[in-house]
């Protein structure tokens, strides 16, 4: 790995901002499932920062050999670690590993010289299909508005970064993940599904809004039947394919962990939940009726 802190600026502003870079692999816009999914191996080849957090303009050559090999970041406290791994999870949809705003993420001004108004991240991606190139960022005066690129394409929404790559991280203020409340368990498994299914973020925006909406008509008193029937529609169709989505993932994992060898116990993983169950014993069709007779009893 050379990790060469040269004038990476110009480099990661054109993978950011230029139009005109190759389409390149630009079916990853309208693919089912993540090409990273449907590819084997992986990997970040080439990473490129510019104005983020403390590094001006920095860039990372990684081994581009057919498996790849794992990557250690080594350094005293304050060198820019952890910096690194946030500026990789912001290939992915979201607010990257820190959920910081991203106007705090402009490298600040030090005494030789001044700070920066925007920042940009850029990465080359290895995949069986080809090398996909990915640029995000905040431009000058944008806000809170993030930009990304892939292919030197404007992207239509984050959700085509899922598209193109999975990205997954655990932290230690994650350690309390199995005995706090479920919720952060359900975000972190949506996580991993939304690495093997792009549109499954959609799905649980769509059936969060649709509980709120029928939360709201509910509580302010007597509301039209016909939107409320709607509204269970949208939780019922939704909420079964969000949990066939978490479902389909943890059989894949409770499979990859009966398959692993070695001299440590071998985990079990198991999915429990009304929608869950009910998909285990009929098919995703009746589960949403059974789902909306349950909301409407």
């Amino acid at each position: 790995m050379d990790l060469a802190a040269q004038d990476g600026r110009q480099s990661a502003a054109a993978q950011f901002r230029a139009p005109g870079l190759p389409p390149g692999n630009s079916a990853a816009a309208n693919a089912p499932k993540s090409l990273s999914a449907s590819s084997g191996w992986v990997g970040v080849t080439r990473l490129v920062l510019t104005d983020f957090r403390n590094y001006r303009s920095t860039r990372l050559d990684l081994d581009a050999g057919p498996r790849g090999l794992p990557v250690v970041l080594t350094g005293p406290n304050g060198a820019g670690k952890t910096n690194l791994l946030e500026a990789v999870s912001f290939l992915s949809p979201g607010r990257g590993l820190r959920r910081a705003r991203l106007g705090e993420i402009d490298r600040r001004p030090s005494a030789i010289e001044p700070g920066s108004s925007g920042w940009a991240v850029a990465a080359t991606i290895a995949i069986g299909q080809g090398p996909v190139r990915i640029g995000t960022g905040r431009e000058p005066d944008g806000g809170e508005r993030r930009v990304i690129r892939i292919d030197g394409e404007p992207a239509r929404n984050q959700a085509a970064l899922a598209e193109c790559l999975g990205v997954l991280w655990l932290t230690p203020q994650m350690d309390r993940l199995f005995v706090e409340g479920p919720g952060a368990r359900r975000r972190f498994l949506d996580r991993l599904v939304l690495g093997l299914d792009p549109a499954h973020a959609a799905r649980v925006a769509a059936y969060e809004q649709g509980m709120r909406e029928r939360a709201r008509l509910l509580r302010d008193g007597p509301s039209d039947p016909a939107w409320l029937s709607a509204l269970e529609d949208v939780m019922a169709q939704q909420g079964v394919a969000v949990a066939a989505g978490r479902r389909d993932a943890i059989e894949r994992l409770d499979q990859v962990c009966a398959e692993a060898g070695g001299v440590f116990p071998r985990a079990r993983l198991q999915l429990i939940g009304v929608v869950e169950d009910w998909l285990g014993r009929m098919p995703a069709l009746e589960a949403e009726e059974t789902f909306k007779a349950a909301l409407a009893a």
